[in-house]
C-alpha cells in the first residue's frame, strides 16, 4: 500500500488510485508475467462502508489476500470476506511493550481471534517478527495450525529485535523446518519472499530463498 505506480508518478497503488492507473498497472503486469496475489499490510476499517472499497479493488486487480491488522474488525472482514472470496491474514509485527493493546504480535491472540470464524479468515505468519519478538516460528505454526492463510517468509541472523534479514537456511529461523510444517499443515496461501535488507541489490538473495524452498518442495 502507498508505493508510487510508477516513477515519478504521485498515484498510489490501492483503493484510490482510480480507474485509468489501475488499468495501466494490469497492463504491466501482465506484460511481464506478473500475478498480484496479495496486498499488505493494510488498516481495513470496520465500518462496512468504508471497508467495502478495500475489497472491490482487490477483486478487480485479481488479488486473492488482503493482509491487516485490523483485530477490532474482525467482524467486518469475516463477512466481505465471505462476500466476496477474498483470504484476510492477520499479520504481526513485533510486540510493543509501550503499546499493551498491540496484541497481533502474539499467535495465541491470534488463535483466539480467528477461531470459529469463516476459512477464508486467519494469519498472515510473519517469521521474521515472531523471531524479534522472541518467538520461535515453529511454535507459532503449531499454535496456528490450520489456520495460516497467507506468509512473509524470514529467516533472521540472531533472536533478537534488530535482527536482520539472511537467506533462508542460514539463520535462526528453522526454515526448512518452517517450510515443512506448512506444507504438513495444508497450506495452500501465497508465501513471500520478504527481504528487507540490501533493498538495492536484494535479488541473489531472494533467488537464494527461493532455491532453498525449491530443495526442500522438490520444484
Amino acid at each position: 500500500p502507498g508505493q508510487r505506480a510508477k516513477a515519478g508518478s504521485e498515484t498510489r497503488v490501492g483503493p484510490g488510485m482510480g480507474e485509468a492507473a489501475e488499468a495501466e498497472l494490469k497492463e504491466h503486469l501482465a506484460k511481464n508475467g506478473v500475478t498480484a496475489r496479495a496486498f499488505g499490510v493494510t488498516g481495513i476499517p470496520r465500518d462496512e462502508a468504508a471497508a467495502r472499497p478495500i475489497f472491490e479493488w482487490a477483486k478487480r486487480m485479481g488479488i486473492s489476500i488482503l493482509n491487516t491488522e485490523s483485530d477490532d474488525a474482525i467482524d467486518t472482514i469475516e463477512k466481505l470476506s465471505k462476500e466476496y472470496d477474498l483470504y484476510v491474514g492477520f499479520h504481526n509485527h513485533p510486540s510493543n511493550p509501550g503499546n499493551p493493546n498491540y496484541k497481533v504480535w502474539d499467535p495465541k491472540y491470534i488463535a483466539t481471534l480467528v477461531k470459529g470464524r469463516d476459512r477464508r479468515v486467519g494469519a498472515c505468519a510473519d517469521t521474521g517478527h515472531w523471531v524479534r519478538s522472541g518467538i520461535k516460528p515453529m511454535d507459532a505454526l503449531r499454535v496456528l495450525r490450520g489456520r495460516v492463510v497467507s506468509a512473509h517468509l524470514k529467516d533472521l541472523n540472531v533472536f533478537a529485535r534488530n535482527g536482520y534479514d539472511v537467506p533462508w537456511g542460514t539463520g535462526v529461523s528453522e526454515m526448512r523446518a518452517v517450510i515443512l510444517e506448512l506444507r504438513r499443515q495444508g497450506f495452500t496461501g501465497h508465501a513471500s519472499v520478504e527481504y528487507e535488507r540490501n533493498w538495492d541489490r536484494s535479488l541473489p538473495e531472494v533467488a537464494q530463498c527461493i532455491g532453498f524452498a525449491r530443495g526442500i518442495l522438490g520444484g
